[in-house]
């Protein structure tokens, strides 16, 4: 079957980047290939890469486009035909470059058109501008241009691969010709070899010392790394994967560093071995760290490689023991006030000021999401002292350390371990992945208000985010707002509510901020990340399940979540989205037109006599019924209660509308009757908003 072998080759990319970019290269060449016609769901896909290649085959394309029959429209009738009713020239020229005869030109009430036979093209013709299409459309998160390239790309690109068939597929991109040869490994088998379909290019890869699937290097990884070490390899997956996405010929060897540095602390020594020099740290049986490690080479003489590695990871070491030495000195009181010469950000003062306003925001949000006064403890202490390594020395030497270094110093000092967890895993939400055990509760209130002060400073300044820049990382923290909202097992308060508090905590430090424009950014952000994190819900869906007319309302992921659920219920009921539309068309019309109509105490503001209708008192004596019980379902976030509330309205509503004209000619019936429709909406929103689902063969239906 015909095959098609790409191989991008290039300086080496990121680890990070790897992974995406041969999955991206796939996913774009099939869906351009599909588009063209020449691909079919037998047809078998790989994609596999290293450092310096991304690989993708296609087997079973066919050998050639379908001829298509396709319509076209020509000039405009008055264009095409003179008065006399004759072929004008413009007629004739467009059937000539069209290569059929006047004669079979069709025509409507304002056009001429033809049926044109479209010839397919060959595939391997189609690939010539496929592939440079695919590649060119690549998007990484950092690019560059290198010598007169205009094209951006992740590194430079060095050789191109392509083959169709067991045939040369030619093309340029950026002066690189592509070609019917690779390479092997950059330092142990750099000559070039031919390959033509993807097992002779990964049969000569790997008599080459690289290994293209990344799958064969995590497991060769860790095979090779247990074997080697004298202990236990602490193998965590995010490392294997990096090292991984680092090698192209992964070789684990084990190394050691000196035994009298085993006196700093766990997190220290861990961190330092395997967040700055991606080795994996050896322990006992019993889980006690030792001082050896295993590194993962990817080229060099293993002693060589062990050496400079020992050498490397000693000095690191010994500076950290000189920074752990000298932060002994000072308390974590004092290191929180050293703080006050750290500055968060040049309007929002100082880290000092900020540690003020987290440990008051921590509190607030424990009150709210229902701690009891020593929980309250816990929080308002964590959030007061969980920048306070930012003033150590160990943090400045090891970045990456912050938080772990201050708990670290939290239970030297014999603070709770409730307090010392918060403090330490704060940064990172997927180090509590269960809010009910020790200090997690506490942790992720203190995330929360981390991530609340840093939006409402930044948003109260006008600082949001445009396009695909984000210096602040506040995307990041609107979705680690939206994680921790879904990781409490209770309702958590609106976002909203807890932005305005921190803005108040900011005014109380004389920094003047902007909450009319906060809050409708925090909303507008809110949405966005939604779309991103919860890419398998319909947009339609999606949109229902957000109010846009309440903010509130958008920045209560569980409550969205919710809503979320219950749109997805009632979009498979079409007469039943049917039915809740109509009275939100009718009250979006009567706005348009600003006509009246009760907007608050609703229910309770309507005239029943002026009703005149017995089916409308019967709906509103419905809703009076369920109101309470609909406003509890919701608060307690109950989705299946609330369907089940609403779906009792479908009949009284239609029975409504069979009896009733809503827009009356005497004033008072047509308000009694517009805030009826105004409650039925108010209701129905507890569900999300109807108007804005997309069911195929439901017209909405406006009544004026």
């Amino acid at each position: 079957m015909p095959e098609l072998l790409l191989e991008l080759g290039c300086e080496e990319l990121p680890a990070t980047f790897v992974e995406k970019a041969y999955g991206d290269l796939r996913d774009r060449l099939v869906e351009l290939l599909t588009a063209a016609n020449v691909m079919n769901a037998e047809c078998r896909v790989s994609a596999m890469g290293t450092p310096r290649r991304l690989i993708v085959s296609i087997s079973g394309l066919i050998d050639r486009q379908p001829d298509e029959q396709k319509e076209m429209r020509g000039p405009a009738l008055q264009a095409a035909f003179d008065k006399d009713g004759n072929p004008t020239k413009a007629l004739e020229g467009f059937c000539r470059s069209s290569g059929v005869e006047v004669t079979a030109v069709r025509k409507d009430d304002k056009y001429v058109w033809i049926d044109k036979k479209v010839i397919g093209k060959e595939t391997g013709e189609l690939l010539q501008e496929v592939i440079p299409q695919a590649i060119k459309s690549l998007t990484f998160d950092k690019t560059m241009r290198w010598g007169s390239s205009r094209m951006r790309f992740a590194r430079p690109i060095r050789w191109m691969l392509a083959a169709f068939d067991a045939k040369l597929v030619p093309f340029v991109i950026e002066n690189v010709q592509s070609t019917l040869t690779s390479c092997g490994h950059r330092f142990y088998s750099p000559e070039l070899f031919e390959a033509r379909s993807l097992e002779e290019l990964v049969t000569g890869l790997r008599s080459r010392s690289v290994e293209p699937d990344p799958e064969i290097r995590r497991e060769k990884i860790r095979k090779e790394s247990r074997q080697v070490a004298a202990g236990e390899p602490l193998l965590t997956e995010a490392l294997v994967d990096e090292n991984a996405f680092l090698t192209e010929w992964p070789t684990p060897i084990e190394g050691e560093f000196k035994a009298e540095f085993l006196e700093l602390p766990r997190p220290v020594l861990i961190t330092a071995m395997a967040k700055h020099e991606k080795m994996f740290p050896v322990q006992t049986p019993d889980g006690k760290l030792t001082n050896r490690f295993v590194f993962v080479r990817n080229s060099g003489q293993e002693e060589t490689v062990r050496i400079g590695n020992q050498w490397v990871l000693n000095a690191r070491f010994n500076d950290a023991r000189f920074f752990y030495t000298e932060d002994r000195k000072h308390t974590l009181d004092e290191f929180l006030e050293k703080t006050s010469t750290i500055v968060f950000q040049e309007k929002l003062g100082t880290v000092r000021q900020r540690a003020e306003r987290l440990s008051k925001l921590a509190e607030k949000i424990c009150d709210l999401t229902g701690g009891d006064k020593d929980e309250q403890v816990l929080a308002r202490t964590a959030g007061l002292y969980c920048k306070a390594d930012l003033a150590t020395g160990l943090v400045s030497e090891l970045p990456s350390l912050q938080g772990v270094v201050g708990s670290e110093y939290a239970k030297r000092e014999g603070m709770l371990d409730d307090v010392a967890w918060a403090i330490a895993t704060h940064y990172d939400l997927g180090k509590n992945p269960n809010i009910n055990t020790g200090g997690a509760k506490t942790a992720v209130r203190v995330t929360m208000a981390d991530q609340l002060d840093k939006l409402a400073g930044y948003l109260g300044l006008g600082l949001e985010p445009s396009g695909s820049s984000d210096p602040f990382g506040l995307r990041r923290a609107v979705t680690m707002l939206i994680e921790a909202a879904t990781m409490w097992s209770k309702p958590v308060p609106a976002y909203s509510e807890l932005i305005a508090y921190s803005i108040e905590l900011y005014k109380m430090q004389k920094v003047d901020l902007d909450e009319a424009a906060a809050q409708p950014a925090l909303a507008r952000m809110f949405a966005a990340r939604y779309e991103a994190l919860i890419a398998n819900v319909r947009h339609d869906i999606l949109a229902a399940s957000m109010l846009e007319e309440d903010s509130r309302a958008t920045t209560m992921p569980r409550r969205v979540r919710m809503r979320i659920k219950c749109i997805e219920h009632f979009a498979k009921d079409p007469l039943f989205v049917q039915t809740a539309t109509r009275p939100i068309n009718i009250i979006a019309a009567a706005r348009r037109k600003g006509v009246e109509f009760a907007e608050s105490d609703i229910l309770e503001s309507i005239d029943a006599d002026a009703l005149q209708s017995e089916s409308g008192f019967q709906l509103m004596q419905a809703m009076k019924l369920r109101e309470e019980e609909l406003g509890k379902a919701v608060e307690e976030e109950r989705p299946e209660d609330i369907m089940s509330l609403l779906r009792a309205l479908e009949k009284p509503i239609n029975d409504f509308f069979e009896a009733t004209m809503v827009m009356a000619e005497e004033e008072d019936v047509r308000f009694a009757r517009l805030s009826l429709m105004n409650a039925c909406c108010s209701q129905l929103n507890a569900a999300g908003d109807f108007a804005k689902l997309v069911i195929a063969g439901v017209e909405p239906i406006l009544q004026e």
